[in-house]
C-alpha cells in the first residue's frame, strides 16, 4: 500500500509536525511511505495549491493530512484551497484522503468581535474538510465532539494520541540536571515544552515565586514569533529558582523530562485571536508519562479525562498560583504519592504507545481502501 503523510515540517515550531515524523517512523512496516510538507506559517498559497497536487498520484492508496487551521495560510483561509483540490485529485486518481484534526473550533469557541461572522466562517472551514475528506481522525473524545457538534455526523475513528516509547534517551537524572546546572540534590518541577499563554507559562513563574526553596524548569521557547514578547516578559519575570531554557535541542528537550521529580503543565483553555484555544490532547503530556513522570495539570476537560480513567495527573487550577504552589510542595515531601503517580503514567504510555498506534492507522487505511 502506498501512502502519502502530509503535514509540516517537524521542526520546533509545529508540535503538528514533530507527531507526524514520530508516526511516520512507525508506520513503514508494511507499507511505502512518502512524506510531504507544507510550510509552517506560510502566507504564500502557491505552496498548499502544489502540495494537493503533488500529495498524490495513480500509484497513491491514501493521502493522510495532518490538520490544524494555523497550519493552512492566514485564519486557515488556504482550506479553502487544498482540500478541494486535493478531493479533485483524489478522484481523479481513485485514492483516500485521511483527515486528522489535531485541534477543533466550533460556534461555542469563538469571540467578539464580529461572532455571526466567525462562526459561519468556522462552520464553513469545518464542512470543507468534511466533504473532502473520506474518513476523519480525532485524538481525543473532546475533539470529537466538539468538531461534531459543528457539522453533525461526519465519517470518522478515534485513535490515541500514540506515546513513542522507543525515542526515550538513557540519561541518569544528576546528567540531565547539569545540562541546566540544577543541583543533582535539589526538589525540581519542570515544565516542558512551548512558551505562550494557553500553556500557562506565566502561572509558572507565579507558583516558583511561592516555592524559593523548590528549583523549576520552564524547558522551552515561545512557538510563534508572535509570543515572542509574551516569552521575554516571562523570562524577564523569572525569579531566581526559575531557569527559562528557551528552544532546546531535541536532547536537551527529553532531558528536562529526566530531570524532574514532578512536571507542572497548568495549561489553560483561554481565548486568544478571537477564538478559545482548548487542550484537545497534549504530546508533552505523553513525554511525561512515557518517562513515568508525575504530572499536575490544569483541570480542563482532556486532563480531567485522563486523571478520571487512569489516575495518572492531579489537577490543578491554574487561575491560583497559591493553591498550586503547596500542592507542589506537599506531593514533592510525598513519595508514596509521586509513585503512584508515576506508576499510573507509565501504564497509560504502554497502553498508549505509538508502535500500537501506527498498527491502528494501518488498519484505518485498509479499511478506507475497501
Amino acid at each position: 500500500m502506498n501512502v502519502t503523510l502530509v503535514s509540516t515540517p517537524a521542526d520546533t515550531a509545529s508540535g503538528t509536525g514533530q507527531y507526524a515524523e514520530q508516526l511516520a517512523s512507525h508506520l513503514t512496516g508494511g507499507l511505502r511511505l512518502t512524506r510531504h510538507s507544507i510550510p509552517t506559517d506560510a502566507t504564500d498559497p502557491r505552496p498548499f495549491l502544489v502540495g494537493a497536487l503533488r500529495a498524490g498520484d495513480s500509484e497513491t492508496d491514501v493521502v493522510h493530512v495532518q490538520f490544524d487551521y494555523v497550519i493552512f495560510g492566514p485564519v486557515g483561509l488556504y482550506v479553502l484551497l487544498f482540500f478541494p483540490l486535493l478531493w479533485l485529485q483524489s478522484k481523479r486518481h481513485d485514492f483516500a484522503v485521511v483527515t486528522t484534526i489535531h485541534e477543533v473550533l466550533n460556534a461555542n469557541l469563538v469571540g467578539p468581535p464580529l461572532v455571526s461572522l466567525k462562526r459561519l466562517y468556522v462552520r464553513l472551514l469545518n464542512e470543507v474538510v468534511t466533504q473532502t475528506t473520506t474518513r476523519a481522525v480525532f485524538l481525543s473524545a473532546e475533539a470529537e465532539s466538539r468538531f461534531v457538534a459543528s457539522v453533525g455526523d461526519v465519517s470518522r475513528t478515534r485513535l490515541t494520541h500514540g506515546v513513542d516509547l522507543s525515542a526515550r534517551r538513557s540519561v541518569s537524572k544528576g546528567e540531565a540536571r547539569a545540562t541546566f546546572d540544577l543541583a543533582p540534590d535539589a526538589d525540581v518541577v519542570v515544565t516542558p515544552g512551548y512558551v505562550s499563554p494557553r500553556k500557562g507559562s506565566g502561572v509558572v513563574t507565579d507558583v516558583a515565586r511561592r516555592c524559593p526553596d523548590i528549583e523549576f524548569l520552564l524547558a522551552g521557547g515561545p512557538p510563534r514569533e508572535r509570543h515572542a514578547d509574551f516569552f521575554e516578559k516571562v523570562d524577564a519575570d523569572a525569579p531566581e529558582n526559575l531557569t527559562v531554557t528557551g528552544r532546546l535541542s531535541e536532547s536537551n528537550f527529553h532531558n528536562a523530562f529526566l530531570a524532574g521529580d514532578l512536571a507542572l503543565l497548568p495549561y489553560r483553555e483561554i481565548e486568544q485571536t478571537g477564538v478559545v484555544n482548548t487542550v484537545n490532547q497534549s504530546g508533552v503530556f505523553n513525554w511525561c508519562a512515557g518517562y513515568g513522570l508525575p504530572v499536575l495539570a490544569g483541570n480542563c476537560a482532556h486532563f480531567r479525562s485522563i486523571s478520571k480513567k487512569w489516575g495518572s495527573v492531579r489537577l490543578v487550577d491554574p487561575d491560583a498560583p497559591e493553591s498550586i504552589a503547596e500542592t507542589v510542595k506537599t506531593l514533592l515531601d510525598d513519595d508514596s504519592t509521586r509513585s503512584r503517580l508515576a506508576d499510573a503514567a507509565s501504564k497509560y504510555a504502554e497502553a498508549h504507545s505509538l508502535s500500537s498506534v501506527a498498527g491502528d492507522h494501518r488498519t484505518l487505511y485498509r479499511e478506507v481502501r475497501q
